[in-house]
Order: C-alpha cells, then sequence, then structure tokens
C-alpha cells in the first residue's frame, strides 16, 4: 500500500504565501525576553554576580515593566550561582527571629524566602554588595576591647553585632553572662532583638576578633 503522505520537501516553502510563512513561525521556538532600557547586559550581570560570590549580601534594583526602578531594592544573601542563573535568599532579620519563635508561624508581614534571577531576563538595572559589611569591618576593636573588659558580669547591656548568617544587623539586650579577655570570647544572654521580646532568652557566643561588633553598651 502507498503511503498517503509524501516526504517534506524545503523547496515547497518558496511557494508558500505570507500567510502561510507566519503561521509556520508561530511553532519557532519562543525568543528571550526582550532587555529593558538600562538593564545589565546578562554577560555584564554574571560577572558581577561572580565577582561579589557566594554568602555575600547584595541590594538589587530592578526595572520594571515601563523601564522604571522600583522604590525599594531587594537585600539577598547569594546562596548559588549557575551558568544561568544566580539564587538569593531574602535577608529579613526580624522575619527570620518571628519565625524562630514559633515553629507553626508560616507567615511573617515583610517577606521572605529566596529568589532565582536570570542572567537573561533583562530586568536588574544594578546590584551592588551591601555596605553593612564594608561598615563592620572598619570598627574600632580596640574600643569595644576596652568597654568588655570594664563590663561585669551579671550586667545588663545592649550589644549590636553583624550576623553572618541572617545577612543583618542584630540589635540585641540582655546581660553578660561570661568572658575571657584572653581569648577575647564572650557570652551574652539576649531576652530581646531588634526590638522583638523572645519568648526564651538566647545564649549567643562571640569573639571579638572573628565576629562583627558594633557596639557595646551598659543599660542604665
Amino acid at each position: 500500500m502507498k503511503s498517503w503522505f509524501k516526504s517534506f520537501d524545503p523547496l515547497l516553502l518558496d511557494d508558500l504565501s505570507k500567510g502561510d510563512r507566519y503561521f509556520l513561525k508561530l511553532f519557532k521556538k519562543k525568543s528571550k525576553t526582550t532587555m529593558r532600557e538600562g538593564a545589565l547586559a546578562p554577560d555584564e550581570l554574571k560577572k558581577l554576580v561572580t565577582t561579589i560570590g557566594v554568602g555575600k549580601k547584595v541590594n538589587i534594583v530592578r526595572l520594571s515593566y515601563d523601564g522604571t526602578p522600583e522604590d525599594r531594592p531587594v537585600s539577598v544573601k547569594i546562596t548559588d550561582i549557575r551558568d544561568d542563573h544566580f539564587s538569593g535568599k531574602v535577608i529579613n532579620v526580624e522575619r527570620s527571629i518571628r519565625q524562630s519563635q514559633d515553629d507553626r508561624l508560616v507567615y511573617v508581614k515583610g517577606g521572605g524566602g529566596s529568589i532565582e534571577f536570570y542572567f537573561d531576563d533583562g530586568d536588574i538595572m544594578s546590584i551592588e554588595e551591601d555596605v553593612d559589611e564594608a561598615i563592620v569591618v572598619q570598627r574600632n576593636t580596640e574600643e569595644i576591647k576596652e568597654i568588655l573588659d570594664a563590663l561585669d558580669l551579671g550586667e545588663d547591656i545592649l550589644i549590636s553585632y553583624y550576623d553572618k548568617d541572617e545577612g543583618g544587623v542584630i540589635n540585641g539586650v540582655g546581660v553578660l553572662k561570661d568572658k575571657n579577655m584572653e581569648t577575647m570570647d564572650f557570652t551574652v544572654e539576649l531576652k530581646l532583638i531588634n526590638e522583638i521580646e523572645l519568648n526564651e532568652k538566647k545564649e549567643i557566643h562571640l569573639n571579638l576578633e572573628k565576629d562583627s561588633i558594633l557596639d557595646i553598651e551598659v543599660v542604665f
């Protein structure tokens, strides 16, 4: 039995009308997203992200559909960099603190979670490493050491430090539980973090050389 179907001949395209040709184009692979004016080119964006590296906190300014920058930048900690995209954990210290207080808490106002940014989406205007980390490094360790040395165990204190895991600044109120001026280790039991009262006090162990301590003060 002869086949009902003839083999396709590319030369037949020459006989197709313009309308037929347009119809065939609908089945072609979808083109990439159009770059928005003012957005970083994919190669440039990828180079910037790779230079900053995994584990760093960055501020990302994205462009809306009409080409205007969004009002607030997105702050994320880069968690992964792939060939076509990078992933970031949204930085929201207050959200993390509230969620740690109640395992059943699913949503906290302010946003959170992770976001994937594709290099060829064409909607990122700028990406910069957060200046908080640079500022923290420049703090005077000797001054903090003198303050810690003068504090008595059991004193109520205010402490401010940069939490690398959360990617943000922690401002806490608590009690100085222990200190060792030779190793520069000290322990604080916190009852209040970033104006959030803790259900259970949290003990933190810090080191003046290894951790970024912004300030320590006595509560009067």
